[in-house]
């Protein structure tokens, strides 16, 4: 498990078997707290992890900067291969992604345990 505290936001990723990881976020994500988000989801695919969901559901605030970062790491993760997924449970995050066109671009889930059993087939 890993933990990246920022000040706005909060990162833990979570190994839940050797193919898939979950990146539960918690907090902001806005033009100061994408880097921190960008970081971990390099790391992940650099590491060559098959499938990785991002858990929005502790998100309070998701900014364009922070639907622009989901939508880069998707095409990432689709050119080596690597499944992402985003869980998206806040009506706010939701209307965001919506507003900017780009959940039709994001695998996306309502809950995380959707989310797994999507991944885990």
């Amino acid at each position: 498990m890993q933990r990246i505290i920022d000040r706005r936001l909060q990162v833990k990723v979570v190994r839940h078997n050797p193919d898939l990881y979950v990146c539960r976020l918690a907090g902001e994500v806005d033009l100061l707290t994408v880097p921190t988000l960008v970081r971990v989801l390099d790391e992940l695919r650099e590491r060559e992890v098959p499938a990785v969901i991002v858990d929005l559901t502790g998100v309070t605030y998701c900014a364009a900067a922070g639907v622009r970062a989901l939508l880069d790491a998707t095409h990432a993760a689709r050119a080596v291969r690597q499944r992402l997924a985003v869980v998206i449970a806040s009506l706010t995050v939701a209307r965001v992604l919506k507003a900017t066109d780009t959940i039709d671009g994001i695998e996306n889930y309502s809950n995380l345990s959707e989310a797994m059993r999507a991944m885990v087939e």
